[in-house]
C-alpha cells in the first residue's frame, strides 16, 4: 500500500480542517494510502518534519495557508534525503488568504481539495530561491509587507482579508512617506534601477495577498521566470492616487511602476525587511533572487487551464 503523510496545521485559518479530517482520511484511504496524519506543534514544524521524514512516503499532504505551504517546501529544497526521490505534494488550502490555491485553481473547499491533493494529476512548477531560502509565490519588501506575519491570528480569524488592510493602515506613516521607502540599487537581465520604492515584489503568483495582480497572460508558473514589481516613492498625494488606482486596475504602465520578467534579480540595500510567502524573511543588505525550474511536483485540478 502506498504511504501518504498529511500534515496540518490544527489553527490555520477559521480551523475548519479539525472537523473535516475523518472525511479527509477516509478519501486518502479510498486511494489506497495508508495515511500518517501529524498536527504541528510549533512554528517550522511541518519544514522540520518534512526535511527530516517525507522521503519515506510515496505522497505529502499538507492543511494549511499559504505559510504552511512555505513551509513545506522548504522542508523539501532543503532536506537532502528528498534528492533520490521526488513524492508528489498535495494541498489543502485552509489559510485565511490562500494565494496559492487562487493562482492555481485548487479548491477552497477541504474535500473538494483533498480530491485533488490525492488525485492523479500534477504539475512540475518553478520555485523562487531567495538567497539560501525558498517561496512557493512572493517575496516582498517596502510598506506593510510585515504586516501578513504580525497580524494577530484572532483578526485573521474574524476579518479575513480585511485584517490585513487594517493593520497595514496601522503601520503607514501618511506624513513622511520616506519613512515608509525603502533605498535600493535593483538589477535583473540586462537592466538596473535605483532609487526609493515604497513597495517591491518578485512573484511567481497571480494573486497576491488576495489581488489579483498579475492577469493571464503576464505570467507562467512553468516558464523559468519571475515577475518583478516595483513602486516608486509617491511625492505628493497625486502620485499616492495613482499608485492606489493602478493597483485597482492591474494597470502599472505608469512610471511610478516599474514591471520587470527575468530568471533573476538582485537587491542590493541597508537593512530591508522582507517577508516570504506572507511570513519573516529576516533583515537584509543584499538579496540574490533566482528561479528554481521544476522544483516540486504538486497535484493540479485535472486539465488545469492556466489561462482563465
Amino acid at each position: 500500500m502506498k504511504k501518504l503523510l498529511l500534515i496540518y496545521n490544527p489553527v490555520s485559518g477559521d480551523g475548519r480542517i479539525v472537523p473535516a479530517l475523518s472525511s479527509i482520511v477516509d478519501l486518502m484511504t479510498k486511494e489506497e494510502y495508508l495515511v500518517t496524519v501529524y498536527p504541528t506543534q510549533k512554528p517550522l514544524d511541518a519544514q522540520e518534519q518534512i526535511e527530516e521524514i517525507a522521503h519515506d512516503f510515496d505522497r505529502i499532504v499538507v492543511c494549511g495557508g499559504d505559510g504552511m505551504l512555505h513551509e513545506a517546501i522548504n522542508g523539501w529544497l532543503s532536506s537532502p534525503k528528498m534528492k533520490n526521490k521526488a513524492p508528489i505534494l498535495g494541498y489543502i488550502p485552509t489559510g485565511t488568504v490562500n494565494d496559492f490555491a487562487s493562482t492555481h485553481q485548487i479548491s477552497k473547499d477541504p474535500i473538494e481539495a483533498t480530491k485533488i491533493a490525492g488525485g492523479g494529476h500534477w504539475e512540475s512548477v518553478d520555485i523562487g530561491q531567495f538567497n539560501d531560502q525558498y517561496f512557493s509565490y512572493v517575496a516582498a519588501f517596502g510598506i506593510a509587507t510585515a504586516v501578513s506575519y504580525q497580524t494577530p491570528q484572532r483578526l485573521k480569524q474574524k476579518l479575513g482579508p480585511l485584517a490585513y488592510v487594517l493593520e497595514a493602515l496601522n503601520s503607514v506613516d501618511f506624513s513622511h512617506w520616506e519613512n515608509n521607502c525603502e533605498t535600493m540599487k535593483i538589477s535583473w537581465q540586462d537592466h538596473e534601477i535605483e532609487g526609493d520604492f515604497l513597495y517591491g515584489m518578485v512573484s511567481n503568483s497571480q494573486y497576491v495577498a488576495g489581488q489579483d495582480f498579475f492577469k493571464s497572460s503576464l505570467f507562467d508558473w512553468q516558464d523559468g521566470l519571475l515577475e518583478g514589481l516595483f513602486i516608486r516613492r509617491p511625492m505628493n498625494i497625486i502620485d499616492l492616487n495613482t499608485i492606489i488606482g493602478g493597483l485597482t486596475r492591474g494597470d502599472f504602465s505608469h512610471p511610478l511602476f516599474v514591471l520587470a520578467q527575468s530568471p533573476w534579480f538582485d537587491f542590493e540595500t541597508h537593512q530591508s525587511k522582507w517577508t516570504l510567502d506572507g511570513e519573516y524573511g529576516g533583515t537584509q543588505d543584499h538579496v540574490k533572487i533566482q528561479v528554481v525550474p521544476n522544483a516540486i511536483n504538486i497535484a493540479m485540478p485535472p486539465k488545469q487551464d492556466k489561462n482563465t
